[in-house]
C-alpha cells in the first residue's frame, strides 16, 4: 500500500519500493549490475549501454515460428536482397533464430550420444564430434547474424569465414606459438595464449575479408565471432578427439564443458576486437595506423586480458570465473551493437533527408 500523502497516479522512484524508502531487492541488484555495466564499458572505452532491457532482446526467442518465416530469414545480404537503408529497422533487432538452431543441433548431438552409448560403434565418433563441437559456437554465430540490423551479409559469407578464418586463424596463432618459444615466455603457461590467439585471430580476420562494402560496426562484430566461431569449434573438436583416444567419457565432458562455455569466449573476444576496429575503421581501407587509435586497442587489450585470466590458474566455484568473464565481455558486445544501431540509424535519417 502507498502512503496516503502520495498521489497514486504518479509512479513510484525507482530506487524505492511502494511501502517506504527502502530499496527493494530487485531495484539493488539493477542497481548494482548497471554499476558493474558502466564500470565495464568505462574501462573499454565504449558508450555505455543506454535504455537496455535485456528481457526486450529476447521477447521473440520463445515465441513460435512458421517453417516460412525460417526460409526468409537467409535470404538476405546478396545485391538483390540487402534491403534499402531507407527500410532498414534500426531498433534493437530481436533474435529468436539462435535458439531454434541450438535445439536442433542439441537434439542431433543427443541421438549421436545415445548411438553411440548404445552400438559404440566408431564410425558414430566424427558425427559425435563435430556436431558437438559446433553446435553452441554456431548458435552463438546465429545471434550475431540476427543482430546486424543492416541485413547487408549473406549467409555464403558467413560460412567461408567460419571456415577459412577458423583455419587461418589457427594457423597463424600456431606459428605465434612457434615464435614465443623462442622468446622463452613458457612462464605464462597457459595464460600465454591470450597473447597468441587473440592477435591470431585479428589478423586472419584481416586477411580473409577484404570487401569494402562492408563498413559498419555491426558487420564487424558479425565477421568477428564469425571466426571466433571456427576457431573455437575447430579447437573443441581437436580436444575432444584427443580425450576419445584414451576415454569415451572424457570426451563427452570435453564437448559438454566446452560447449557450455563457448558464448563466452572466442566468439565474443574476437567479435568485440573486430567490432572495435569496424567502428574505427569505417569506409576506409585498413591501415596498420588504425589499431593505434584508443577506441580499438583498449577493447583488444581487454579480450587478451581476459584470455589470459580465463587460461590462468585462478579458480572459483562454479565455473564463476568463467561467467564473470563472459559477462563482462557481453557488456562491451551489447554497448557495440548499440552504437552499430546508432550508425545505421544516422545513416538513415541522413538518406531520408536527402530524398525530402
Amino acid at each position: 500500500m502507498e502512503n496516503s500523502h502520495k498521489d497514486p497516479n504518479k509512479p513510484l522512484d525507482e530506487n524505492t519500493s511502494g511501502t517506504g524508502g527502502e530499496k527493494p531487492p530487485l531495484a539493488d541488484n539493477q542497481n548494482f549490475a548497471s554499476k558493474m555495466s558502466d564500470h565495464v564499458t568505462d574501462w573499454a572505452g565504449v558508450e555505455r549501454l543506454e535504455g537496455f532491457h535485456l528481457g526486450d532482446v529476447f521477447s521473440e526467442a520463445l515465441k513460435r515460428h512458421t517453417s516460412e518465416e525460417v526460409e526468409e530469414y537467409f535470404t538476405v545480404g546478396t545485391p538483390s536482397t540487402t534491403p534499402p537503408i531507407e527500410k532498414v529497422n534500426t531498433g534493437w533487432p530481436r533474435p529468436w533464430m539462435f535458439l531454434r538452431t541450438f535445439l536442433g543441433a542439441a537434439f542431433v548431438y543427443v541421438i549421436f550420444v545415445q548411438a553411440w552409448k548404445e552400438f559404440e560403434n566408431i564410425n558414430l565418433l566424427p558425427g559425435l564430434i563435430i556436431v558437438g563441437s559446433f553446435a553452441v559456437p554456431v548458435a552463438a554465430l546465429i545471434f550475431f547474424f540476427e543482430m546486424n540490423a543492416r541485413h547487408n551479409v549473406s549467409l555464403y559469407q558467413i560460412i567461408r569465414l567460419v571456415f577459412l578464418g577458423g583455419i587461418v586463424s589457427m594457423t597463424i596463432s600456431l606459428i605465434f606459438f612457434q615464435i614465443s618459444d623462442s622468446l622463452e615466455l613458457d612462464w605464462l603457461g597457459a595464460s600465454l595464449a591470450g597473447l597468441v590467439e587473440e592477435p591470431g585471430k585479428l589478423l586472419a580476420l584481416a586477411i580473409v575479408v577484404n570487401a569494402s562494402r562492408y563498413h559498419y560496426t555491426l558487420n564487424g562484430l558479425l565477421f568477428g565471432a564469425a571466426v571466433g566461431t571456427g576457431f573455437a569449434a575447430f579447437e573443441s573438436a581437436g580436444y575432444a578427439l584427443y580425450a576419445g583416444l584414451y576415454d569415451a567419457d572424457e570426451m563427452l565432458d570435453s564437448i559438454m564443458l566446452r560447449g557450455m562455455l563457448a558464448p563466452f569466449g572466442h566468439i565474443v573476444w574476437t567479435g568485440m576486437c573486430a567490432g572495435a576496429l569496424w567502428k574505427v575503421k569505417g569506409r576506409r581501407p585498413f591501415h596498420f595506423n588504425m589499431l593505434k587509435d584508443p577506441r580499438f586497442y583498449r577493447v583488444f587489450m581487454i579480450a587478451v586480458v581476459m584470455h589470459m585470466i580465463w587460461n590462468s590458474p585462478i579458480y572459483l566455484p562454479f565455473y564463476l570465473k568463467y561467467l564473470i568473464l563472459g559477462a563482462a565481455a557481453w557488456v562491451i558486445i551489447f554497448s557495440l551493437i548499440q552504437s552499430g544501431l546508432k550508425q545505421i540509424r544516422a545513416e538513415k535519417a541522413a538518406s531520408l533527408s536527402s530524398g525530402q
